[in-house]
């Protein structure tokens, strides 16, 4: 599973966030192969459950997501996830701030 610690930019500053998504209403596009767009950066923040985070192309999942601590997805890097039985999860949207 995860070996790298992945954190925010000191400079990003949140710019928007998904609606809280259960196994009901998570769109399909998240579950299966997609990115975030360059210099954007997310956090995927799970209330209940557990999200698997998968690499494009990888069998095992580079991290299992908790509500214990929410994970960073980095810009362009394409990823899919699968939850657990009653998940609930939202992701919050960072940029870095232009000065």
């Amino acid at each position: 599973m995860m070996t790298e610690q992945r954190s925010l930019p000191a400079d990003a500053e949140a710019y928007g966030k998904t609606p809280v998504f259960t196994n009901e209403t998570v769109p399909g596009k998240i579950l299966n192969h997609h990115d975030l767009q360059a210099g954007t950066w997310g956090l995927l923040t799970v209330e209940s459950g557990t999200v698997s985070f998968f690499l494009k192309g990888d069998d095992a999942p580079l991290a299992v997501i908790s509500s214990e601590k929410p994970f960073v997805i980095l810009p362009e890097e394409v990823h899919y996830v699968r939850l657990a039985e009653a998940t609930t999860f939202f992701v919050t949207f960072y940029k870095r701030i232009r000065t």
